[in-house]
């Protein structure tokens, strides 16, 4: 072998300064500012209109009326022996709201028969119910029909569980 042959290296290529950089960040920057005039533009000659459009779809939509909150009447808890679980006690509190002042009258002249309602109702429920948030809503809707049928009137609005303690 030669030594000239084994020493010399092929010829390397000079790299050429990359001028694609500047004409994509031109056209990049003539790209934005042409979006901008035009959404300037289109804002300028539309935004009257489209603030007007969004007033009026806000107008449409109806507030949330007020719900007027009856007279509550708090009863004595109810300590009870859960169903199927002889070792298991509920301390719980309930309260309803009634339509008006003479429906509390009549409620707390009658108190006795609305508690044995809900006794009857909250001895059945197993310890679960009491715990799940699904059952308490049952267990709060079957109270409220069983308390408003006492009613000639209808004078329950709703029936509130305000405190569960269980032991």
């Amino acid at each position: 072998m030669d030594e000239d042959q084994t020493q010399e290296a092929p010829p390397q290529a000079v790299p050429e300064p990359k001028k694609k950089k500047k004409g994509f960040l031109k056209t990049f920057l003539i790209a934005v500012v042409a979006a901008v005039l035009a959404f300037g533009a289109g804002y300028y000659f539309y935004g009257s209109k489209l603030m007007a459009h969004y007033a009026e779809k806000q107008a449409e939509i109806k507030k949330p009326e007020k719900v007027e909150v009856g007279p509550i009447l708090s009863l004595e808890p109810f300590v009870i022996n859960v169903s199927g679980s002889s070792s298991k006690f509920v301390k719980i509190s309930v309260a309803m709201e009634l339509k008006n002042e003479k429906a509390v009258e009549q409620t707390r002249k009658m108190a006795p028969v609305v508690r044995d309602a809900m006794l009857s109702i909250l001895a059945a429920k197993t310890p679960e119910a009491f715990m799940d948030i699904t059952g308490r809503k049952a267990m709060k809707q079957e109270l409220f029909e069983a308390v408003n049928q006492l009613f000639a009137d209808g004078g329950l609005k709703a029936v509130y569980i305000t405190d569960i303690i269980m032991q």
